[in-house]
């Protein structure tokens, strides 16, 4: 079946749907309008490099994945390794009407069929240092969120309380942390079993 395999794809593109998930990836590979091989591997780059290049040393490869939690960092591996790699959103994959099974093998199956027919949107990649940019603001805006959550919780559990006179609306000034550090709070406030 190998040989086999190797005479039909020698020398020619082979599209790659690539299926990822945190511990394994699902590929699909498409050559002339047919599936000539289907993987599952463990999550690894230098597992996925070695399957490309020892089954289609001679072929222009083609890989597709849909964006998601691992950010752009496998584009950016494929790309310096001179593996053409598109990655689609998720939302704008085309899907067949009839079928509505959704597993990791037929998502890879998708996208390669999807690949080897241009029927795909690709995602702008931005370069690796706008992408630490924004995620370190991403990461900054997350954590004041969770700030102004918190504060918020400490409100209306002093409201809750009728306790809120030790903290007006408005911003938080270094002198109201020190009056909540202040705070006289009843046994059962300030939590049953604490010192």
């Amino acid at each position: 079946m190998r040989k086999m395999q190797k005479s039909i794809v020698e020398g020619k593109g082979i599209f790659v749907g690539l299926e990822d998930s945190k511990r394994s990836w699902k590929v699909c590979v498409r050559c002339q309008g047919m599936i000539v091989h289907e993987a599952s591997m463990p999550a690894e780059f230098a597992v996925l490099r070695q399957y490309l290049r020892s089954r289609y040393p001679d072929c222009e490869i083609r890989v597709m994945y849909e964006a998601g939690f691992g950010g752009f960092w496998l584009h950016d591996a494929l790309m310096a390794e001179g593996i053409a790699c598109v990655v689609t959103p998720p939302n704008k994959v085309t899907q067949e009407k009839m079928n509505k099974v959704k597993t990791d093998r037929v998502d890879a199956r998708r996208l390669a069929r999807n690949l080897e027919s241009g029927d795909y949107a690709a995602c702008h990649v931005p370069d690796q240092e706008r992408r630490e940019d924004r995620q370190i603001s991403r990461t900054s805006q997350q954590i004041q969120g969770m700030i102004v959550a918190t504060k918020n919780r400490i409100r209306r559990f002093l409201e809750f309380h009728g306790l809120d006179k030790e903290l007006p609306p408005g911003s938080w000034e270094p002198a109201r942390y020190h009056a909540l550090r202040a705070m006289s709070l009843s046994y059962p406030l300030r939590g049953r079993g604490r010192g």
